[in-house]
């Protein structure tokens, strides 16, 4: 009896040992798993870089960051709209009224801006004047002639930062002069979704004095440079000074146009035909209700 007791009392010794070493090693084991696991700073990176490249913006995402396509109102009168005109953007040099300084030009976008226009690309001019509707009640069309540098250094920012839409006609065969666009500027223009490039002739001479043969090879190879370049189909020519004749409008259509700009002074018309439009002279020394009063912002 005593043996067994003796024997008893050994087993549930060693039973209160074996649970005591037990409840030791699995609490050990639960620190270990509750600890942070350290990563290098080459390992974040690494899942960083992959996580970055197994995410995509999803098409929602997208699409508010995009503007909504305008909605096209047919008019029940005529539309009339300015179209303005700019050379230099720039410091005025000498009085010359084809200056109009950085300052006023970002101060008359930004007036537009703020009044509500809308800017026309060429297709969308070309669809107000074959429709007679339009994108918004109240709509501009900004062009450039020559192709000077400085309008696109000075110009195309101030637009892009407004997102708003130009155009520019360039002299092709004055391409890479000293104060004039070379290829880069204009392929840097044509990568930019707001801005768009037209004809100015190659050698910008007199139109209206000039013979059918000699506006037929102004006109196609100017629209031909500039399509092979920019990989574009050249729908707008802008005539030198302004200045035409009876037959030009018919030989730009017949070379691939779709419409013309001259230099005469008031709004743009289907009436006034598509090759004959006129532009809105903008000289320097405009404020914002004098610049507002010139395009009929009343």
């Amino acid at each position: 009896m005593k043996k067994m007791l003796q024997v008893l009392i050994v087993v549930i010794l060693l039973a209160l040992v074996g649970a005591i070493i037990f409840k030791m090693v699995s609490g050990k084991s639960a620190r270990l798993e509750n600890r942070p696991i350290k990563v290098t700073k080459s390992v974040t990176e690494k899942v960083v870089e992959e996580s970055s490249e197994k995410v995509q913006p999803s098409t929602s995402s997208k699409d508010e960051t995009e503007k909504p396509e305008p909605k096209w109102v047919k008019s029940d009168t005529p539309i009339k709209f300015p179209i303005l005109m700019y050379h230099h953007i720039a410091d005025v040099v000498g009085g010359n009224t084809l200056f109009v300084p950085a300052d006023e030009f970002k101060m008359e976008m930004t007036a537009l801006k703020n009044a509500g226009y809308y800017t026309l690309s060429p297709e969308e001019a070309y669809r107000v004047l074959t429709t007679n509707e339009k994108p918004a009640d109240k709509i501009v069309w900004i062009t450039f002639d020559d192709g000077y540098k400085n309008a696109h250094d000075t110009a195309m920012p101030i637009l892009t930062e407004l997102g708003m839409k130009g155009s520019f006609f360039i002299i092709t065969g004055m391409v890479g002069n000293e104060d004039k666009m070379a290829d880069d500027g204009l392929l840097a223009l044509k990568s930019n979704p707001l801005m768009s490039i037209g004809s100015h002739t190659v050698n910008h001479p007199d139109l209206e004095y000039s013979s059918n043969e000699a506006v037929n090879t102004e006109l196609i190879d100017s629209k031909k440079y500039l399509d092979n370049l920019l990989h574009q189909n050249t729908s707008v020519i802008c005539y030198p000074a302004g200045r035409y004749n009876a037959q030009t409008g018919a030989l730009a259509e017949a070379a691939g146009y779709k419409l013309g700009l001259t230099t005469h002074p008031g709004f743009a018309s289907s009436a006034d035909g598509l090759f004959a439009l006129n532009r809105v002279r903008v000289a320097y020394g405009q404020n914002e209700a004098s610049f507002m009063a010139l395009i009929g912002n009343q």
